[in-house]
């Protein structure tokens, strides 16, 4: 049988729905009265339910680079201790926005940029937004680059001929039905990738048999080929790598633009809490548990010989993808493919969308909200949403390493956004205070990262900090922390 023909009719068929969907909301509006603003596009007229936006947060999470790839690859490469390294961090986030989902929704700003504008001024607005826009960027070329890996060998064609076409499809539907597309293709997306985690799961434990689950699953903890020595079970990525994470992550994702935005979309407190509840219960189960699972079978299937990975496995990125190929019929792996296309879509859009909103709103919107009503103000949010798709897709024409990327991308958010944000509820604040550490904790961590990588960090490091690689988090947060405090030697 031609599987082959399968996949593409799979991945048209998908394409269509989701366009669809675009197209809907597309014509729907056409028939409404013009909207005085673009809060329609961006947040759905804050008319969202609970249980939507927690399946929009819980689908951005459960992508192919963040719990198919990435987080599969870190329980394969750690055991059962890389929960410390991605889903527990982000529980705990769950947990804070849901203590602060109220005070956020008070603030009335769709984004970080609007709040230090309300009160700093707009100039800050625009600062703001820069790095803001890297990091999604940095996320949605990630997802972009693990979904045509991933998918490419089942489609027959290039990872860039494939990147190019997950780009068009989501480009297509946000440029037609903006926010309201995202989180509508989201619940489908939500439904296809849940069930393609759940299956991926049975097929490494049914591929392990029974003797071998009974006997313990957790007995593939030793195999772990990046443990370090000793410390096989739960710690075995290191103390030092454990709290590193949890400074790199824990700070800039709790306030992470894409789940404020669906806070601000909520209808009201209780649904946006609602909404938290949801994601934290499927971030649970589809990061934590069943990555976890896959990430041991597959330790268990493709055992590291000496420490060293099965090439075809390439460090673990291809983990799916064997699986899929090696225990899997090619009936099921069309459904799957479905599911893997499902999963990087729903983050690609949200990332996208990020972007889009910080480019547009945040950026241009400012210069011509005096200028331009509310029809060419939509028109601008459609089409920078498409150019903030491509710009991710010809990022991730570059792209070779999640883990520099997540941990990259993550740590600008707290060593650039977290300071200005936590200031924005303080007294005596300056404007130059939060001007100074948003430029000199995003320049240093960027200039730090380079160094980091080659090697030169090694002499003013001490040994716990350069052994996890990202040592430069922290130097890059005490760079913006230098000019928080040097701005309040200035009078504004």
């Amino acid at each position: 049988m031609n599987y082959t023909l399968i996949y593409w009719t799979a991945f048209i068929i998908y394409s269509v729905i989701v366009i669809g969907i675009g197209f809907y909301i597309w014509f729907k509006r056409r028939n409404a009265p013009p909207p005085p603003d673009t809060q329609q596009y961006w947040a759905s007229n804050k008319k969202m339910s609970g249980f939507l936006i927690g399946l929009s947060i819980s689908a951005s999470m459960m992508s192919i680079s963040w719990s198919c790839v990435y987080g599969v690859q870190l329980f394969y490469w750690y055991g059962t201790g890389a929960a410390w390294l991605l889903v527990i961090p982000w529980l705990i986030t769950m947990c804070g926005f849901f203590l602060f989902a109220p005070l956020f929704r008070k603030l009335q700003a769709f984004s970080q940029p609007e709040l230090i504008a309300k009160r700093f001024g707009k100039n800050l607005r625009q600062l703001i937004a820069i790095p803001l826009i890297f990091v999604f960027i940095v996320w949605g070329g990630a997802e972009i680059y693990a979904a045509g890996i991933t998918i490419a060998p089942f489609l027959k064609i290039s990872p860039e001929a494939t990147m190019f076409l997950i780009a068009l499809v989501i480009a297509i539907y946000t440029y037609t039905g903006g926010f309201q597309a995202v989180v509508s293709t989201d619940r489908i997306q939500f439904g296809f990738v849940s069930i393609f985690v759940i299956v991926i799961a049975y097929i490494g434990l049914k591929a392990l048999g029974s003797d071998n689950i009974t006997a313990g699953l957790f007995s593939a903890d030793s195999l772990a080929p990046k443990a370090n020595s000793g410390l096989h079970g739960f710690f075995s990525p290191g103390l030092a790598l454990i709290a590193m994470t949890f400074f790199a992550y824990l700070p800039g994702w709790l306030i992470e633009t894409d789940v404020w935005i669906r806070l601000q979309a909520a209808s009201d407190n209780k649904e946006a809490r609602k909404g938290i509840l949801v994601a934290g219960f499927n971030s649970f189960l589809f990061v934590g548990i069943l990555p976890m699972i896959i990430g041991l079978s597959a330790l268990l299937l493709y055992q590291p010989v000496a420490g060293e990975i099965p090439a075809k496995l390439q460090d673990g990125a291809l983990i799916f993808a064997n699986l899929m190929q090696d225990f899997s019929p090619g009936w099921l792996n069309v459904l799957l493919g479905i599911g893997l296309l499902a999963a990087s879509m729903s983050t690609v859009d949200t990332c996208g969308n990020v972007v889009a909103l910080s480019l547009s709103y945040d950026v241009l919107e400012p210069h011509f909200s005096e200028k331009w009503n509310s029809k060419k103000l939509n028109t601008l949010a459609q089409w920078v949403s498409v150019g903030a798709v491509f710009i991710a897709f010809f990022y991730a024409l570059f792209t070779n390493s999640l883990w520099d990327i997540f941990y990259l991308s993550s740590g600008v958010l707290t060593t650039t956004i977290f300071i200005p944000v936590v200031a924005s509820f303080l007294p005596n604040i300056n404007k130059r205070q939060i001007t100074f550490a948003t430029i000199l904790g995003f320049i240093g961590t960027i200039i730090f990262y380079f160094l980091e990588v080659k090697g030169h960090l090694k002499v003013i490091e001490p040994d716990w900090m350069s052994s996890t690689g990202v040592g430069y988090i922290v130097l890059g947060f005490l760079c913006g922390l230098i000019g928080f405090l040097t701005g309040k030697k200035h009078k504004t």
